[in-house]
């Protein structure tokens, strides 16, 4: 599988790459490491053309590219491109979009 060099998501699915929660705040205090306070956070590297709905019509993804999501505890199909571990979501599963 050394071979991939991208992933094209079908239909109405995501790929995510997830980030990291902040160590410390704009103040400059560091955050303890707790499960509690970790965001599941990503940022959105590609997008599926969408998903027909019941009236035959195309539905865009509810994300863009580069858009940063929150994302579901659980979840989500692992995908590795290039040694780098990706995600994919279908758009309907992720919880938010941070601005």
């Amino acid at each position: 599988m050394a071979g991939i060099k991208r992933v094209v998501p079908l239909l109405n699915r995501v790929l995510i790459q997830k980030l990291e929660a902040p160590k410390k705040t704009a103040g400059g205090i560091f955050l303890p490491d707790t499960k509690e306070q970790d965001l599941v956070m990503g940022k959105v590297l590609a997008i599926g053309p969408g998903i027909k709905n019941v009236d035959g019509q195309l539905r865009q993804c509810l994300v863009n590219e580069g858009q940063t999501v929150l994302l579901p505890s659980y979840g989500g199909q692992v995908v590795f491109v290039n040694e780098e571990k990706l995600y994919i979501y279908k758009d309907t599963e992720l919880v938010g979009i941070l601005n």
